[in-house]
């Protein structure tokens, strides 16, 4: 026998309502409290993420971005810091100012270079769609992927 949807939906209206539901429950953006944490890249990247409230908005730290694959070749000195406002479940973010041991980025070449970060978070996890670090990181660096929450 084949299913069609509007033979299920006419026979069984109730379920179409649950379904429409749980959509919606599953679909609510989500807080603070869901997002702030730990991440690590969930694949072969050697990155981490991490996600904090600061002031209404978000700050969002990038470390890494390194294949583990590429030995002592890898680009693993990259930090990006970047803040910026929760839209729904996505994060978008402009680049701002970082200083470390290793790696230095400027307010001022942060604003002329206006280098951005998306970030779409679900539950347990996050998922870096892009990352505008091509000539901001070494050559091989990649953020890109799903992250899972550690802390």
């Amino acid at each position: 026998m084949r299913w069609r949807c509007s033979r299920v939906a006419s026979r069984r209206p109730g379920r179409a309502i649950l379904a429409a539901l749980w959509l919606g429950a599953c679909a609510s953006a989500p807080g603070a409290d869901d997002i702030a944490g730990r991440y690590r890249h969930a694949g072969p990247v050697a990155a981490t993420l991490e996600v904090r409230p600061e002031g209404g908005r978000y700050l969002v730290r990038l470390e890494g971005g390194g294949s583990a694959q590429a030995g002592a070749a890898s680009a693993a000195d990259c930090v990006i810091e970047a803040r910026g406002e929760l839209e729904g479940a996505v994060l978008r973010a402009p680049f701002g100012p970082v200083e470390t041991d290793t790696f230095s980025y400027g307010a001022a070449q942060a604003a002329d270079e206006a280098r951005t970060v998306e970030i779409r978070f679900e539950p347990g996890g996050a998922e870096v769609v892009a990352a505008d670090t091509f000539g901001y990181c070494g050559l091989g660096a990649e953020f890109a992927g799903r992250y899972r929450i550690v802390e």
